[in-house]
């Protein structure tokens, strides 16, 4: 893989890029954010990005990327608490990693996201499902005829649970496809992303169907 790593501080970056290296893999690398941004005219496979940084915070930069492209973004930081990584989540990032960690788990979690990504990419071009029409070239959605945007995540979510229509999906399955296996986060961010979504999708909303004490379930034919 080629990785972009955008992280002010020197010692991290280094560990980082020579774990990386040992493993045959190439990373690039930035000091801050500004220098991320410029350096996107490459071809990247996934972009490691720290949170806190001068001039220009990782939110921003997340921000930045994702009006241009859907390359995978993985923070990596400090603040693990629920509210910053929600706040990622929505910005368009995919997954996250608290320091301290061991490269090797960063490692692993940057090739479970890499093989997530590829099967997400693997559809059809054009998805309809009800009054749902959905471009999976360029994640544009459309309910009834009307387009409306929806985050990375919430695009995930919704390709999922078409990929598994009739199909009860539990929060744990949820969590494990979308967030990735060792997320430990509150299920209740299943529940916070559905909630978006179904306000999104608007009159289609009731397709996404709530199974009590389980989970949810994508139905066409019985929400009409």
């Amino acid at each position: 893989m080629k990785v972009l790593l955008i992280e002010d501080e020197k010692l991290i970056r280094q560990f980082i890029v020579e774990y990386f290296q040992k493993q045959g893999e190439e990373v690039i690398e930035a000091s801050d954010g500004y220098e991320g941004l410029s350096l996107l005219d490459e071809s990247f496979d996934l972009i490691l990005l720290d949170i806190m940084m001068p001039g220009i915070d990782g939110y921003e930069v997340c921000k930045q990327v994702r009006q241009k492209n859907d390359i995978p973004i993985l923070f990596i930081s400090a603040l693990s608490d629920d509210d910053n990584k929600l706040k990622g989540y929505d910005l368009g990032a995919d997954d996250f990693i608290s320091k301290p960690f061991t490269p090797s788990l960063l490692y692993a979690k940057c090739n479970a996201l890499l093989k997530r990504f590829k099967k997400d990419e693997q559809h059809e071009t054009m998805i309809e499902e009800g009054i749902l029409r959905i471009n999976d070239d360029t994640h544009e959605v459309f309910v009834d005829g009307q387009q409306t945007a929806l985050s990375h995540k919430e695009y995930q979510m919704l390709i999922y649970f078409i990929d598994n229509k009739r199909k009860i999906l539990s929060r744990d399955q949820l969590l494990d496809h979308i967030w990735g296996y060792d997320y430990y986060g509150d299920q209740r961010i299943v529940d916070t992303y559905v909630k978006k979504l179904r306000k999104k999708l608007k009159e289609a909303a009731p397709y996404i169907q709530t199974v009590v004490k389980i989970g949810y379930m994508f139905d066409v034919k019985e929400s009409v």
